[in-house]
């Protein structure tokens, strides 16, 4: 930082250069806001009248100096820090992450007129008020999101948190950080176990026993079981391909072909396409249509692995049930290529097992 004599300080206003103006705001900072200085209300109104000044005209660093000495100064003037806010992020985030001057309003302005980085710097607040943490939600951005979730000086109303659990279902990175809020409720945990992965399953039932409601997820419960008995079996993942099931020892018999399930997907009949899975699943019509639509693709990859669907027939029926239309564009997504590389791990002797008890299960715990 540039030292200017006091004295000198007359002759550096009076100049239009834009480094002198930068060396004056410089001077103004360090003789009058410096921490430990202490000034009556008339030399700091006076300083702050100074750098609104000139603020605009000093350069990118000079400003980003100020803005840090200001966002602490709970006196600065409110035009000012919002000036500062809405500059380039280098000058804009001491005063959004710690300046109390800005008021609510400020912030869901700024998280609807700019762009991540600001929006990520007012989810780092030390207390971010429910609207603001609505308005946060609201941009559907991942990051941003995150970053609220990790704060727990964020408030989150609880049509806002359900918010979160239903982006999550699609976002995966938004599922840990919600798992670590305190304010989750139990029913908030319960919508989330049915979509989450085996691991998190386990932290969200903790939260739900630990609320004291009963944990009655009935069908959940017998699934659990099954999957993680199956996947403690060393012959529930396979390195190698497996084979087409139909037609091979132990098959199907008299069951629809895999290419007759596919047929009716590619003609849109949906309602064709549920009767032969409940057929070649054996499962009752409360059992298919919650592997089908409630469980996730992996529920879908079980079954089909159980009953002898080799990889083509599977990934055709996979793109036409989950590509929403368009069957080829989903085959280009990551989502695709992880379901297709969980199925060809699954072994089907495990992956039977785990459709065994899907059938063994009642019929009325399916029910929600």
């Amino acid at each position: 930082m540039r030292n200017i004599p006091v004295e000198h300080l007359v002759d550096v206003a009076r100049s239009s250069r834009r480094e002198d103006r930068s060396a004056l705001a410089e001077a103004i900072g360090e003789l009058c806001l410096k921490t430990g200085r202490d000034l009556s209300n008339k030399e700091k109104s006076l300083a702050y009248d100074i750098i609104s000044a000139l603020i605009r005209d000093v350069e990118t660093q000079v400003r980003a100096a100020l803005s840090n000495r200001l966002a602490d100064q709970r006196d600065a003037p409110h035009d000012l820090i919002v000036r500062l806010a809405n500059d380039v992020i280098e000058v804009a985030r001491p005063v959004i992450v710690r300046s109390v001057v800005l008021q609510d309003d400020d912030l869901i302005n700024m998280i609807i007129n700019k762009a991540e980085s600001h929006q990520i710097a007012i989810a780092e607040r030390e207390v971010i008020p429910p609207k603001v943490t609505e308005t946060l939600v609201r941009t559907e951005n991942s990051s941003v999101i995150a970053a609220a979730l990790s704060n727990h000086g964020a408030q989150f109303s609880e049509r806002t948190m359900e918010d979160v659990v239903n982006l999550s279902k699609e976002d995966e990175a938004l599922q840990a950080p919600l798992d670590q809020r305190r304010d989750l409720s139990a029913a908030q945990a319960r919508k989330m176990y049915e979509f989450v992965g085996f691991t998190m399953r386990k932290a969200l039932e903790e939260k739900i026993t630990a609320s004291g409601e009963a944990f009655d997820l009935d069908m959940e419960s017998v699934v659990d079981q099954a999957v993680a008995e199956a996947l403690e079996q060393d012959d529930f993942y396979s390195p190698l391909e497996q084979p087409d099931g139909f037609g091979s020892g132990g098959g199907l018999g008299f069951k629809p072909h895999p290419r007759l399930l596919v047929g009716a997907l590619e003609q849109n009949d949906l309602f064709r396409f549920e009767e032969l899975f409940q057929e070649v699943t054996d499962l009752t019509e409360q059992g298919a249509t919650r592997v089908l639509y409630d469980s996730g693709p992996e529920a879908i990859a079980i079954a089909c692995k159980a009953v002898g669907f080799d990889r083509k027939n599977f990934g055709d029926l996979l793109a036409f049930l989950q590509g929403g239309g368009e069957p080829e564009k989903y085959r280009q997504t990551s989502a695709y290529i992880k379901i297709m590389d969980y199925f060809e791990r699954i072994d089907r002797t495990g992956a039977d097992r785990v459709l065994s008890a899907w059938r063994r299960a009642p019929d009325d715990s399916w029910t929600r």
